[in-house]
Order: C-alpha cells, then structure tokens, then sequence
C-alpha cells in the first residue's frame, strides 16, 4: 500500500470520527441533557476509539492488538489541543469573521490531521 493511499484511509477514518464525535456530543446534549463538558469528553472517547479500530484494521491494516489503543488516543488529544490552539491563534491574530473562523478550523484540522497521521504511521501502528 503507498503512503499516498495510507494518507487518504486516514483522511476517510478521520471523518468518521468526525460524525462519530458531532453526532454523539448532539446527542448528549440535546436529546439526553447532559452538560456540554461531559457530552464533549465522552463524545471525544467514543470518536477516538471508533478512529483506532478503524485505522488499525483499515488504514494501516495492523497486527497490533488492543495495547496500541491507549497511546493511541492520548497522541490524538495531543493532536485535539493541537487543533484547538492553531485555531485559536488565527481567531486571535485575524479576527472573528465567519472567513476567519472558518480558516481556523481549517488549518487547525490540518495541523491535528499531519500530526495525528505521522504519529500513528510511525509509532502506534508502525
């Protein structure tokens, strides 16, 4: 498998996670009632162990059982604040424009995205 092709499987999961997280954090919130903290952390823990599985078997197609699942997830909220201080910084430097906000999720994602993926490939499931 060429990297190019790994990359895009990450990108793909990546989504996933993405739904995974939005939906459940909704969920938590406005069909159960729950504070947004905890709908925000649990919703965080259910993503980023449905991003493992799914990059271990799919992405990287790894041997490695369920010991790769907790550096796993702590490395992805390492990528999580990642993502939230580039995106911080841009709002602080360019403003609050829905432009702005929305380049701020935009390299904020892609700063987390090159993080997460280099750090997956080369020491979880390497």
């Amino acid at each position: 498998m060429t990297e190019l092709s790994m990359f895009l499987r990450f990108c793909l999961v990546g989504g996933l996670g993405f739904v995974v997280d939005a939906g459940c954090t909704l969920a938590f919130t406005q069909l159960l009632g729950w504070p947004p903290g905890l709908s925000r952390v649990l919703a965080f823990a259910l993503a980023a162990s449905t991003t493992w599985f799914c990059n271990r078997s799919f992405t990287f197609r790894s041997a490695a059982g369920a010991s790769t699942w907790l550096p796993y997830v702590l490395l992805t909220a390492f990528g999580a604040v990642l993502n939230l201080g580039v995106y911080m910084a841009w709002l602080a430097v360019f403003g609050t424009s829905a432009t702005d906000i929305f380049l701020g999720v935009v390299f904020g994602s892609a700063a987390a995205l090159a993080l997460n993926y280099a750090i997956s490939r080369r020491y979880v499931f390497a």
